[in-house]
């Protein structure tokens, strides 16, 4: 009996260690922020690409989000965490509402036809750069509001000024759809004062485009199958990944889908290369311009390159892990697979494409704004703040040819 007893112990206790080892493990993710294994994640391979074992997920969704616009029908989920289906009047105003404290709202109206976007700009007098904002939309909106780039009613007060999203504008928190909504409808607005908006566009756009959904949160996961499964009835539920569910959210077949496909991986705006995740040294040996790179990743950004790449060389290196959405190198030597890019080999990347600097996002390394490289680089990715005029949410303001570090509080010091 006391044998019995003891072997009953030690099971109890090795359970218990195996439980703590499931849930409790941090696991380092790519891109060098740290996660725990936890709920769901647990159950996903390492490709992102559906649950083991044939399970399949029960995301809830939560708080209003929305609208999602497919042609003529617009998908909103209300205030009782339904999802609302509307046939739409393509001329009229639709309302955002943000899910935050504040409930910020405002209205928008849809384009007349979506074009892809230039690749080579003069500099303007005045350009805010701003990188990662990943679903905050209180770090996005404070900072336009605090730097006099838009009023308290969203609308745009940048006169001929450029605002550039330098990537990621999504995945990680819970109000993607306002700041694309918000960005889609001053694009329009900055147009008709003489000035611009920029999306360039990141890893984790590039990622949904592909159906890789790991950084979404809980409701974009479930408003994505609901929304697939309105769009194909009689399909079996049971044989369709997460991946499609995504995929379809971000296609050619939405509003945002068919705009986010319009814009580019890489833009030159004065002797500046606005660019997610830099240039590795490696892409001088293909030869390719500006307006070449974005092409090609247009053309392939929805493939899977970076783990399945195929016969095109050139799309194979932008959407793999050396390319535009990517590289890290400028900061540190990647795994096996590249060393930390020098200062010549820098040189002669911006000799190839005419430029002095390169402003990046993607890699952080402290919660600042940086220059490295001395001066040649400029990374612009940090943690900004989930509150409202912190101070901690940062850009980069280029004025009249200086460089200045501006803050969600208005605050401007030169870098």
């Amino acid at each position: 009996m006391k044998k019995n007893t003891k072997y009953l112990i030690f099971g109890i206790i090795g359970l218990a260690i195996l439980l703590i080892l499931i849930f409790g493990i941090n696991i380092k993710q790519e891109n060098g922020t740290h996660n725990s294994w936890s709920k769901l994640t647990a159950l996903f391979d390492n490709n992102n690409s559906d649950l083991k074992d044939n399970q399949k997920p029960e995301f809830s969704l939560s708080g209003i989000d929305g609208p999602y616009i497919f042609d003529n029908i617009a998908y909103k989920v209300n205030s009782k965490n339904q999802l609302e289906e509307t046939k739409i009047n393509r001329n009229d105003s639709f309302l955002v509402q943000a899910n935050n404290e504040d409930l910020d709202s405002f209205y928008f109206k849809l384009k007349k036809e979506i074009n892809s976007s230039p690749d080579v700009y003069d500099m303007p007098k005045k350009l805010v750069a701003m990188s990662d904002i990943e679903g905050n939309f209180n770090a996005f909106s404070s900072l336009l509001k605090s730097n006099n780039i838009i009023d308290d009613n969203y609308n745009w007060t940048f006169g001929d000024g450029h605002l550039v999203i330098v990537g990621d504008l999504i995945d990680r928190d819970s109000n993607v759809l306002p700041i694309l909504w918000l960005a889609y409808k001053l694009e329009d607005q900055a147009k008709a004062a003489k000035g611009k908006v920029h999306i360039i566009l990141g890893n984790h756009e590039i990622m949904n485009f592909q159906g890789k959904y790991k950084y979404n949160v809980e409701k974009y996961k479930a408003i994505a199958k609901l929304i697939f499964e309105k769009n194909h009835k009689g399909i079996d539920s049971l044989e369709t990944a997460q991946s499609d569910y995504t995929k379809f959210l971000y296609s050619d077949k939405s509003e945002l889908g068919r705009w986010l496909h319009s814009k580019n991986g890489i833009e030159k705006i004065g002797d500046y290369i606005f660019v997610h995740a830099g240039l590795s040294p490696e892409i001088l040996n293909f030869n390719m311009s500006i307006p070449e790179i974005n092409k090609i990743s247009r053309n392939n950004w929805d493939k899977n390159l970076y783990h399945d790449p195929q016969e095109n060389e050139k799309a194979n290196f932008l959407i793999g892990r050396k390319g535009i959405f990517w590289y890290r190198g400028f900061f540190k030597k990647y795994k096996t697979y590249y060393d930390k890019i020098t200062e010549q080999e820098l040189d002669k990347i911006l000799a190839y494409y005419k430029v002095q600097k390169m402003v990046i996002g993607h890699t952080i390394i402290t919660d600042d704004i940086i220059k490295i490289f001395h001066g040649k680089v400029i990374d612009i990715d940090l943690h900004h703040s989930k509150q409202k005029n912190s101070g901690k949410t940062l850009g980069l303001l280029i004025e009249n040819g200086i460089e200045y570090k501006i803050d969600d509080k208005g605050k401007k010091v030169r870098l």
